[in-house]
């Protein structure tokens, strides 16, 4: 029997306690954020993909994360935001909570398959620990939004397959993994933090941030024996069991409500998540 099955439904956020709605809000935000910047890095590979085939897929992939941060966004009207005002368009680069490999935008196709592959995948593990939620409006939003990202997985990792048979980049793939496979693990956040266990406890999230990164390994980890370059980034398989990956995540600095230890997102990348130009125009 799943959490959400063995106890009471919350139908609206103001029957949480304070602490729990806190930290639900802020789960929240920080994945319509990451969903939202994840969805301009997209776009910005519609152009300069290698086939023509390839920069359609970016900007279907681009539209899907820019709905899905939309649909995120909603929720936090219960929590007393105004998703269609401040929330989306007012804040500056400093209040974003997006991913902080998200703060460039990706330098080749390589970078774009291994975010895929591993940024991607990170956030929609996350969101599956939301599927069984006892909370409703969250519990009703999240199935769908997986079931597009289905697609985004098999996609990043049939060109991971692709890229790393190629020797001219299969070096310049192998890095861009090193760079965000850390990074991914890490985002999933600490067992120890005091939200963390709130949503647990409450049957908010039905997996903490261990649990998330065994599924995360799972799901990642035959794909990147397959493409040869697991035991480089220190990925393994015990006994042909359980995944494992041996990085070490550094936490020091860490901010457990923006899942971000340093760093902020540029100002002009903020400027499109708001759509300065577009209501600069009247078209948003």
């Amino acid at each position: 029997m799943s959490i959400a099955e063995g106890a009471a439904r919350v139908e609206k956020a103001e029957e949480l306690g304070e602490g729990v709605r806190a930290a639900l809000r802020d789960l929240i935000l920080t994945l319509a954020d990451c969903k939202r910047v994840l969805g301009l890095r997209y776009s910005d590979k519609m152009l300069g993909a290698p086939t023509l085939e390839a920069g359609i897929a970016a900007s279907s992939m681009a539209q899907d994360e820019w709905g899905h941060g939309r649909l995120t966004y909603a929720l936090l009207s219960e929590f007393g935001d105004d998703p269609k005002g401040e929330l989306e368009h007012g804040r500056p680069a400093t209040e974003y909570r997006s991913m902080g490999p998200l703060d460039r935008g990706f330098r080749s196709w390589s970078e774009t398959v291994a975010a895929g592959l591993l940024l991607d995948t990170a956030l929609t593990v996350q969101y599956g620990a939301l599927l069984d939620s006892r909370y409703v409006p969250v519990h009703n939003r999240v199935q769908k939004l997986l079931d597009e990202e289905r697609f985004h997985f098999q996609y990043a990792a049939g060109w991971a397959r692709r890229i790393a048979g190629v020797s001219v980049v299969r070096g310049e793939f192998a890095a861009a993994l090193a760079g965000y496979l850390p990074e991914a693990l890490r985002w999933l956040g600490r067992d120890d933090a005091e939200s963390t266990q709130l949503l647990l406890s409450e049957g908010i999230v039905t997996q903490g941030p261990s649990a998330l990164r065994a599924r995360f390994l799972r799901r990642v980890g035959p794909v990147l024996a397959e493409t040869d370059l697991a035991e480089s980034l220190g990925v393994t398989q015990v006994d042909g069991g359980e995944w494992r990956c041996d990085a070490t995540l550094r936490w020091e600095g860490w901010n457990d409500a923006t899942r971000r230890a340093s760093g902020v997102l540029d100002e002009e990348t903020a400027a499109r998540a708001r759509g300065d130009k577009n209501r600069a125009m009247l078209l948003d």
